[in-house]
C-alpha cells in the first residue's frame, strides 16, 4: 500500500518537473541540470536564461486541497536549496553569473495539469563570486 503511493507521488513528481522543463525551454532557458545532488541538498532544475543561472525548485500537488503545492517547502528545505545552489556555482569554477531561485508550484487533476503557478526569487539572489562564504 506505501509502496503503491510513494510510486505514484514520485511519478506525479516527475510529471510536474517535466512540464515544468517544457515551460522553461519554450521561455527560451536552456536546462542546464535536473536533480542535482550534492552533499548540501539538491536542485530540481538548473536553467541558463539570458546571462543567469535559475535554480528551479518544482513542488506538484495531485488533489485540490486547502493549501498549495508550496506549503510544503520547508525553512530547511529553502536553506539546502540555497547552499546547494551555491556549491554548484562554486563546482564550474569562477562562474561570471548570478543565480536566482524560482519556485514552480504544478497542479494536476486527473492526471491533467490544470495549472502552473512560478514564484520568481523566492529566495535571495547568489551574486557573481568566485567563492562563496
Amino acid at each position: 500500500m506505501f509502496a503503491f503511493k510513494r510510486d505514484r507521488r514520485k511519478k506525479l513528481g516527475i510529471a510536474g518537473e517535466n512540464a515544468v522543463c517544457t515551460l522553461l525551454e519554450s521561455e527560451g532557458m536552456k536546462i542546464l541540470a535536473r536533480n542535482w545532488r550534492c552533499r548540501a541538498g539538491e536542485l530540481d532544475i538548473v536553467a541558463f536564461d539570458n546571462d543567469t543561472l535559475v535554480f528551479v525548485e518544482v513542488k506538484t500537488a495531485g488533489k485540490q486541497r486547502n493549501f498549495s503545492p508550496a506549503d510544503n517547502l520547508s525553512a530547511n528545505q529553502k536553506k539546502r536549496n540555497y547552499n546547494a545552489a551555491k556549491v554548484y556555482m562554486r563546482s564550474l569554477d569562477n562562474c561570471p553569473y548570478p543565480g536566482k531561485f524560482d519556485l514552480v508550484e504544478v497542479f494536476f487533476r486527473w492526471n491533467f495539469i490544470v495549472k502552473i503557478r512560478r514564484t520568481a526569487n523566492y529566495l535571495p539572489d547568489l551574486p557573481v563570486q568566485s567563492s562563496y562564504e
